[in-house]
């Protein structure tokens, strides 16, 4: 198994290529690499802190079992449905390229970014 470090790894270069797909006009994949990212910065967390990982995507379903709900539920309730909702057409009734901007891309992004932030200052304490 993969150590909660390499997870956490993992979780900074799905932020990175956000960045690279939003440039490349990429919105909605861009938004599903946050959403990737947050997921398994939520996992380091989690396998750090409980010696475990849970089998999901759902970012609250995470952060409650981590026990950061309460610091992160602000910050993960949009990036929760991008999932879904970047990939595929019967998720939002319309392709996930028509629903996924800029606007939104940068809202993600920052999300994200703050999350991974957060999850990096409770692995060194």
């Amino acid at each position: 198994m993969a150590s909660w470090a390499e997870w956490l790894e993992v979780a900074k270069r799905d932020l990175a290529a956000a960045q690279n797909d939003a440039q490349a006009g990429f919105y909605s994949h861009a938004c599903f690499n946050c959403q990737q990212a947050v997921e398994k910065a939520l996992k380091a967390l989690m396998l750090l802190k409980k010696g475990r990982l849970e089998k999901t995507h759902s970012l609250r379903e995470l952060a409650e079992k981590a026990g950061v709900i309460v610091e992160t539920r602000d910050l993960i309730s949009d990036l929760d449905a991008d999932y879904t909702a970047t990939r595929y057409f019967d998720a939002a009734g319309t392709p996930p390229s028509k629903l996924y901007d800029e606007r939104k891309f940068k809202s993600r992004f920052a999300a994200a970014t703050k999350t991974l932030e957060l999850v990096e200052e409770w692995t060194k304490s």
